[in-house]
């Protein structure tokens, strides 16, 4: 799987945090009970740079309720342009940043952002992104070696990964707001499955938010304690053939000691408003 980790401790003499995505992908190929996920490896050059640009920007206007993006830096009038848009049309667009410089390239296209509406943050020397990364609906994460906003130089090659991958997507998230949040105190809201879930079927919607729920989101259940509430993320994803609410309660009988009742108890409380 892939590892969203911070370095450094909160406290005395700290100085800098990083946020970085390491791949470890034996790591999930051997979770038995997790699904495989689709990873997509695409290998960038100054030949190449178009068709991975503009990968990432159809990517960016197919978000649906949520897009996070942490860079480095954020220079790009396109990029820019595009998150404008995604927010114009309903998606909540946040972008976490190393600087908060007021130079012409950074603070012009943050002025025009936050303008827009667009909630930015930056790291003011504090927070060192690298390399960026952007979640599109908390299923898809686009991560890349280097700025992949910035083209190639001649000689260079650049390795861009998109993942499609629920489980990985939140773990990026919570880091993204976790960072936000308790390090550059941002004040950011943490928006709930259901705001940036668009599914036609209440099944569908109730099986994404059980796969996008945290241990948090479990513990907030009747009857069910921290260590169900790990044991619940921690076999997810969930999948079913046919989805009826029946199925879902049947699929969580497959994490250890949960009991029927509880996961009756657990579909109404990520669900409570899907089904009649």
């Amino acid at each position: 799987m892939w590892s969203l980790f911070t370095n450094g401790h909160v406290g005395r003499g700290m100085k800098r945090y990083a946020l970085a995505a390491c791949g470890v992908v034996l790591l999930l190929a051997s979770t038995s009970h997790a699904a495989p996920c689709d990873v997509e490896a695409l290998f960038g050059s100054p030949l190449a740079d178009q068709t991975i640009r503009q990968q990432i920007l159809d990517a960016i206007g197919t978000a649906e309720g949520q897009i996070l993006i942490a860079m480095s830096m954020f220079t790009d009038d396109e990029f820019g342009a595009a998150l404008v848009e995604a927010h114009q049309r309903g998606v909540r667009v946040y972008l976490l940043t190393d600087e908060t410089q007021d130079t012409e390239s950074v603070g012009g296209l943050r002025r025009t952002l936050v303008a827009a509406g667009v909630s930015t943050a930056g790291g003011d020397g504090r927070v060192s992104i690298d390399p960026g990364f952007l979640v599109i609906d908390r299923r898809r994460v686009i991560t890349a070696t280097g700025d992949w906003s910035e083209p190639c130089e001649t000689g260079e090659v650049r390795s861009v990964l998109i993942i499609d991958c629920t489980a990985i997507a939140q773990r990026f998230a919570d880091a993204f707001f976790s960072i936000a949040n308790d390090v550059l105190n941002a004040g950011w809201s943490l928006p709930t499955a259901a705001s940036i879930s668009h599914y036609d079927d209440p099944c569908e919607e109730c099986l994404a938010r059980l796969n996008e729920a945290t241990q948090e989101d479990f513990e907030g259940c009747p009857g069910i304690d921290a260590r169900l509430a790990f044991r619940l993320e921690v076999y997810g994803p969930y999948h079913v053939v046919i989805c009826s609410r029946a199925a879902l309660i049947t699929v969580l009988l497959t994490v250890p000691g949960l009991e029927p009742e509880l996961s009756e108890s657990v579909v109404d409380c990520i669900c409570d408003d899907l089904f009649d």
